[in-house]
This record gives C-alpha cells, sequence and structure tokens, in this order.
C-alpha cells in the first residue's frame, strides 16, 4: 500500500505546475534537479501515460501497429510516451531521444535502459535528421514550441515512415494538431482518429467553437490509490479529467476509408444524445435517438461506442448506426 506525498513532495508538484502555468519553463525549465524530475515522471507524466495507453489500445482495436524498429521522441521529457510504446510494440529496437532539457534526456535514457535493457538508446544530434524506418513520437508540446521549433518539427515529421502524435485535449492544443494533419495530409495516409482521409472538418469556419478530442478513463489502479487523491486536493485540480487528442500516421497507403466518427463529449438530453460526427462530408452536429439507434443510445450512455460507425441521418437525426 503506497505512502502518501510529503509535504515537500507536493510543493515541489506545485513548483512544477506554476512553471508550466507562468511559462517559465523555457529552455527546459521544468525540472531542476532529478528529484523533480522523478516526482514529475510518477504524477502528470504518468497521467499523459494513461492518454498514450488509450491511444494505443484503439490502434489494437484498429489492427495497426507500426513497421518501424525506430522510435524518435521529440520532446521526450522524462520519456514517458517512448516507454509506453516500447512496451506496447516490443519489435522496437532503437529509441533517439530529444528535449530541449538535457536532464530530462538523461533520466529518460536511465528509464529506458532500465526497464528495457535489450533497446539501445542514444540522443538525437543537434540537428536531426530521420532515417528510414523510423516512427516519430510526439506528446504534449504544441502549445510549448516557438515558430522556428515548430518548423523543425514539421520537417522531422515529413521524413518519418510513421507518426504518434498526442496532445492535451484543449481547444487549442487540438486545434493546433488538425492542422499538423493537414499539412502533412498529402504524405502520408491517416490512421486514426480520423474516419476518413479527406480535409479537416473541424477546421471550416462554422465549427470554429469544436475541437477534436477524446477522453479516457481514470485507472481503476489509480483511483485506489490515496496518492492520486492527495495530489488533486493539494493541487486543486481534478486529475481524473483526461482529455486528449491524438493523430496516427504512415507513409505507406491505406485501403480507402469512409465512415463516422463522434468527437468531443456526446450530451445526453431527453432520450437522446447531442454527437459532434465528422464525416468525409464534414463535422456536423447530430442527434442519436433511443428509439431510432438503442444499441448506440446505449453504448454512448455507456462511453463504450466505437471509433467509427456507418451512419445515415435524416433531418439532423441519426437513422441507422452499425459499428464499422
Amino acid at each position: 500500500m503506497s505512502t502518501g506525498f510529503s509535504n515537500r513532495e507536493i510543493a515541489v508538484l506545485n513548483r512544477i505546475r506554476s512553471r508550466f502555468l507562468d511559462g517559465s519553463n523555457a529552455g527546459g525549465g521544468y525540472w531542476q534537479n532529478d528529484e523533480e524530475l522523478a516526482l514529475y515522471d510518477t504524477t502528470f507524466a504518468e497521467r499523459i501515460g494513461w492518454k498514450w495507453d488509450a491511444v494505443l489500445r484503439e490502434l489494437v482495436a484498429r489492427s495497426w501497429a507500426p513497421r518501424s524498429t525506430r522510435v524518435f521522441d521529440f520532446g521526450c521529457g522524462s520519456g514517458v510516451a517512448s516507454r509506453r510504446v516500447v512496451e506496447a510494440y516490443p519489435g522496437m529496437r532503437e529509441v533517439v531521444l530529444a528535449d530541449v532539457s538535457a536532464r530530462a534526456m538523461s533520466f529518460a535514457e536511465r528509464r529506458m535502459r532500465t526497464d528495457f535493457p535489450a533497446v539501445t538508446v542514444s540522443f538525437a544530434e543537434s540537428t536531426p535528421s530521420l532515417p528510414p524506418d523510423t516512427l516519430l513520437v510526439v506528446s504534449h508540446v504544441l502549445n510549448e514550441l516557438p515558430a522556428e521549433a515548430h518548423a523543425r518539427l514539421m520537417i522531422l515529421a515529413s521524413q518519418a515512415s510513421e507518426i504518434l502524435w498526442v496532445e492535451a485535449g484543449t481547444h487549442a492544443d487540438s486545434r493546433m494538431l488538425s492542422g499538423v494533419r493537414e499539412a502533412l495530409r498529402g504524405q502520408f495516409s491517416i490512421v486514426a482518429p480520423c474516419p476518413h482521409s479527406e480535409a479537416c472538418g473541424i477546421l471550416a469556419l462554422e465549427n470554429e467553437r469544436h475541437w477534436c478530442h477524446f477522453f479516457t478513463s481514470f485507472p481503476s489502479h489509480a483511483a485506489q490509490d490515496a496518492r492520486w487523491s492527495q495530489l488533486g486536493r493539494e493541487l486543486g485540480i481534478d486529475l481524473r479529467a483526461l482529455p486528449y487528442s491524438f493523430l496516427a500516421m504512415q507513409k505507406a497507403e491505406l485501403p480507402p476509408r469512409d465512415g463516422a466518427r463522434f468527437i468531443g463529449t456526446p450530451v445526453e438530453k431527453n432520450g437522446h444524445f447531442e454527437v459532434l460526427a465528422c464525416e468525409a462530408c464534414g463535422v456536423c452536429e447530430l442527434c442519436a435517438q433511443k428509439r431510432d439507434v438503442p444499441e448506440l443510445f446505449k453504448s454512448l450512455r455507456k462511453r463504450t461506442h466505437a471509433p467509427a460507425y456507418r451512419i445515415a441521418s435524416e433531418g439532423g437525426k441519426i437513422t441507422t448506426a452499425a459499428e464499422l
């Protein structure tokens, strides 16, 4: 049974969070010593890891796996994203770490070598390029990147064989990630979350208030750990809220796809759900009534709905829905 955080540890975590909120984390300034990195890795980074778990579960459900055996972890931080990826795909043989914080890269290297001793670990060169057979992993960086760094990242992305990219589920971060999708769409096939490969409908002017995001559940083992309750209470935030946005792409062609995906949070009203449906023809608000699509209604209520559906609608109401 785990013990709670000490007052000193809570103070450290508060400082880390404050540096993020006030922007003083520039140049990798989140972490000023290894103790801070270790605390970050077991708390804030672990929450990011749960988002990666949700994305990787979906990719397994879609029967997708990268062909690459090399991971390039851009903005690696404590390395939680690349560790989750290597765990999910045992065929990975090499991990290259890149971050503005040398301390973070060293921490991530030690964790990777400890957890996955068969994997070769190295640091990126100052002006890296990606060789063939590279999976680019990017996690929670878009709200921090200056324009020059963003441009460099997009060059790296264009060189990758595959891309797995996870961001926070905020309006701003998600819409920036949709912009990345559009910039790369001509060079890559889109694996997820999109049910199609057409232009991103969320970026249409009429959908400015919407954004492409999803939610994963608070893990049961964490819900039984008093440390998480203590951390949320002491920091004054709901750590169980886990919204995320993501993008999975590959250079290799995919078979043509079409369908609909519900994004954001379906809203239940009297006998129906209001959903935001993404299709090749665009993004629109639809109504899913219990009497019309009872199985879909049930799965929306249980929050177990599938990533993609074949739907038909009339007058803004979904008339049929079948999982793809």
